[in-house]
């Protein structure tokens, strides 16, 4: 598609008809203004980007089932690692958290899972193909229990390319989207799931409930939220970067309602924990609160490129600009701003024009 558009602009200009052309995106850039482009409440209606809530297809919010659930303490020593990523071990090239009652985080600095002990065996939640047999390894430092559940957050290799090194008795857990994939894929390094569901999943191993949900595709196909209740901790990977500017093409997401939709509905729920899947440090609500903030700066960024670029051959080109120009004025100081302005605001651009 971003192919095509670019290859019609020459011909729009000997047409001479990018005049009408940019009125008309900006008319449709201020339509998309006037909705509200918050995730604030609007008469009582949850507003998701520039779409509400019930309108975006899957995004309705899971209503848990009342069951009781064994309380664990989540450890006060995890709020340091909010501030500042632990020290890796050279040698190992992880570190090994414990965070909670039998939670534990573990991460290289740059991809991060957790697992969970339950007295009958280990939760795994990823397994980062970058992290293989140092996964294993961690878990026996702190257990003898090995894994016997494994959970695909998502469908991505990065994050999930060492689940194939797990014993061939470990049950595979995903989003039925997930489970499609994986089939087609036919990749010995992920495992095809043995449960599968469609909206949510409670698993109870032991002392142990983690609670899945399918919120909707907020960067691949069948991403899930793992949550354990009794922690309050959550985990969704890849939705954002504590502290961090977003990944290229923000977090390459399929869906920038579905990625936006997704933020209020994390928010909503009760937790103190974010395991993002990436970063030296583990992610708070005011994290996520900032992202949200960000991405919406972005969208308004863009807009306004929309609104006062001229047009010109390279037209495109000078909105992404100019939108990465104002994003970096607002957030200079922002970890890895630097690296993927443009990239990012190619994405909100052609959300703003075409979604």
């Amino acid at each position: 598609m971003n192919i095509l558009i670019f290859a019609v602009i020459p011909l729009i200009l000997s047409l001479g008809i990018m005049p009408a052309l940019q009125y008309e995106i900006i008319s449709n850039a201020e339509a998309v203004k006037s909705k509200g482009n918050s995730l604030t409440e609007t008469n009582s209606k949850n507003v998701c980007g520039d779409k509400l809530c019930s309108e975006i297809s899957g995004n309705q919010i899971v209503q848990k089932p009342m069951m009781p659930i064994s309380q664990k303490e989540l450890f006060s020593s995890a709020e340091r690692y909010t501030l500042e990523g632990p020290e890796i071990d050279p040698e190992k090239g992880y570190a090994v958290i414990k965070i909670g009652d039998g939670l534990y985080w573990l991460t290289d600095g740059v991809y991060q899972l957790m697992f969970v002990t339950t007295g009958e065996g280990v939760i795994l939640v990823d397994a980062p193909m970058g992290m293989g047999a140092k996964i294993q390894q961690a878990i026996s430092e702190v257990t003898s229990q090995k894994v016997t559940h494994f959970i695909y957050s998502h469908i991505h290799k990065d994050h999930v390319g060492s689940a194939g090194l797990l014993p061939q008795d470990v049950t595979y857990i995903s989003h039925t989207d997930t489970a499609k994939h994986l089939v087609m894929k036919n990749d010995p390094q992920r495992p095809i799931p043995t449960v599968t569901f469609d909206d949510e999943y409670v698993l109870t191993v032991g002392d142990q409930t983690l609670e899945l949900s399918y919120l909707g595709p907020f960067h691949s196909k069948g991403d899930i939220v793992i949550y354990s209740p009794a922690h309050k901790v959550v985990m969704a990977v890849d939705l954002f970067h504590p502290n961090a500017a977003p990944f290229q093409f923000m977090g390459i997401t399929r869906d920038v309602g579905e990625h936006l939709a997704v933020h209020d509905k994390l928010l909503e729920m009760d937790w103190k924990i974010i395991v993002s899947g990436h970063e030296p440090i583990l992610g708070t609500p005011e994290h996520l609160k900032f992202n949200k903030d960000f991405t919406l700066a972005v969208l308004d960024n863009a807009i306004m490129a929309i609104q006062t670029t001229q047009p010109s051959a390279n037209y495109f080109d000078d909105l992404a600009n100019k939108c990465a120009e104002l994003t970096l004025e607002q957030y200079s100081d922002l970890k890895d701003i630097e690296v993927y302005p443009n990239e990012n605001c190619v994405t909100m651009i052609f959300y703003a024009l075409i979604d």
